[in-house]
């Protein structure tokens, strides 16, 4: 079992769609944590199983709340909710005011998700990623660090970018770095051309960084994570290509669990 994260450089590129497409493809047991210090989106977004609304004090805040006092395993599986369509979740904060409260809070979250993947595989969903994250220790804890990036020009330089500061910033003690991919979200039908390029520009930043493929714009296969009553889900593009993504991931992460890798 392994930590996988997920994050953007800049903009809105669908890191929490990325996330939560993974999670409902996800082959073993899993839990979906939404931990974007600038606030969580699946309280608007997403419905619980039974259709209702997703309990706002259950989540997040309640764990960095008390995580000073330490966090276990038990106490992360207590917050999670089941969404439609069987995700088990951690729905995130409110607003970066809580985020910035939270303090060591992050460092004790990341502990306690690291005793968490001894039975699930957590799948993190870290919203967008500056120079200096509060959730650091978080991304450092991670097994696998996912970069979701539009097959835009100024996209791709500042995911560049935010690779050559995370090949620092993530290095552990023992000087090694998570297992660290990207993958580009585009249209694979139109601009081809484009999302392959960005791919590669991403890749060539060194050897460390994994090709982990691409993500179609699919809005009808995204409307699904919004709630939205789709036909035959598993036929969109989304779905398909999602499927492939998470082949990739689980397989990076079974590599990758309680190791990791150096850069040049």
């Amino acid at each position: 079992m392994a930590v996988v994260t997920f994050l953007s450089a800049k903009g809105s590129p669908g890191v929490t769609t990325t996330a939560l497409l993974c999670a409902a493809l996800w082959p073993r047991p899993a839990v979906l944590v939404e931990a974007d210090p600038a606030g969580g989106d699946l309280l608007a977004r997403v419905p619980a199983a039974d259709g209702s609304v997703l309990d706002a004090d259950h989540g997040l805040l309640p764990l960095l709340t008390t995580a000073r006092r330490g966090l276990s395993a038990a106490q992360v599986l207590e917050q999670t909710q089941l969404v439609a369509g069987g995700s088990r979740v951690v729905v995130g904060l409110a607003g970066s005011e809580q985020a910035q409260a939270a303090g060591s809070g992050w460092s004790a979250l990341a502990r306690a998700l690291r005793e968490v993947s001894r039975e699930h595989d957590v799948l993190v969903d870290a919203g967008r990623v500056g120079a200096d994250p509060v959730h650091l220790d978080l991304l450092r804890a991670s097994d696998v660090v996912t970069l979701v990036v539009r097959a835009q020009v100024s996209a791709v330089l500042h995911a560049r970018e935010r690779l050559r500061v995370l090949s620092g910033a993530l290095r552990r003690p023992d000087g090694l770095l998570p297992r660290t991919g990207v993958v580009v979200v585009g249209d694979l039908r139109r601009h081809a051309r484009e999302v392959a390029d960005a791919t590669g520009l991403l890749s060539a930043v060194g050897d460390w960084v994994d090709d982990f493929g691409a993500l179609p714009l699919d809005p009808a296969g995204a409307a699904v994570f919004d709630g939205a009553r789709t036909s035959r889900p598993e036929r969109t593009a989304l779905v398909r290509s999602g499927r492939a993504l998470v082949a990739d991931l689980v397989a990076a992460s079974t590599g990758a669990a309680g190791t990791g890798r150096s850069a040049a």
